[in-house]
């Protein structure tokens, strides 16, 4: 599959034009986007400005302008991490040994662990989706749908394994999608119940949607 597509700049210089390599563009990126989701998340994306923003990471504003083109395309990059991230662990899992039901109890996995771990980026997009870019917001849409179409084929080889028997199974993608981005509903840090005990459950929960106990 090819990879997601970027939704900032491809290249970066600094100040003086001199080209930033990759791996401190994308740890920079990554702390932007850090601070941004806990932001935005605090705040509410109206209220939370590039200052406030330049601010929590001890930087200039200009300095975000360097990797960013504005506080949209911040967003926008907030947005798309909980499914650029999934993607590349279904990426991950189909290569993985097993049988296809092991694979797509890893894949499950796997997506809910990173659901709980970028928490507030998802609680964002499903919050400030009206907020984004029209572009960006399709081209989001078309990710989330490419996971729903990832999943179903983890079905399907499941049913060819004749390790599900329903006819509908590969259609509960979607279901098993709206299941897993729930998650952040039923888990902060802190919560009575671990983190490890909320993916079990759901895990549980969406391989039982297509009849797999």
């Amino acid at each position: 599959m090819p990879s997601a597509q970027r939704l900032t700049k491809p290249s970066v210089k600094d100040g003086g034009g001199r080209q930033i390599k990759p791996d401190v563009v994308a740890y920079k990126k990554a702390r932007i986007l850090e601070e941004a989701s806990a932001l935005f998340f605090d705040k509410g994306y109206d209220i939370a400005t590039l200052e406030m923003l330049a601010d929590r990471l001890h930087v200039t504003k200009p300095f975000l302008y360097t990797y960013f083109r504005n506080k949209s395309d911040i967003l926008a990059a907030v947005c798309a991490v909980g499914v650029t991230e999934s993607l590349s662990a279904l990426d991950v899992v189909s290569d993985a040994p097993g049988t296809p039901a092991d694979r797509l109890r890893a894949a499950l996995e796997e997506v809910a662990r990173i659901i709980i771990k970028r928490t507030d980026y998802i609680v964002v997009y499903q919050r400030e989706i009206m907020n984004l870019e029209r572009s960006d917001a399709q081209r989001i849409i078309r990710l989330r749908h490419e996971f729903d179409i990832r999943v179903a084929r983890l079905i399907e080889d499941c049913q060819k394994a004749g390790q599900i028997t329903l006819d509908d199974a590969p259609a509960m993608s979607v279901w098993i999608g709206g299941l897993l981005v729930w998650l952040p509903n039923c888990y902060r840090p802190g919560s009575r119940r671990s983190a490890d005990e909320i993916v079990d459950q759901a895990v549980h929960a969406c391989l039982r949607l297509v009849g797999i106990q």
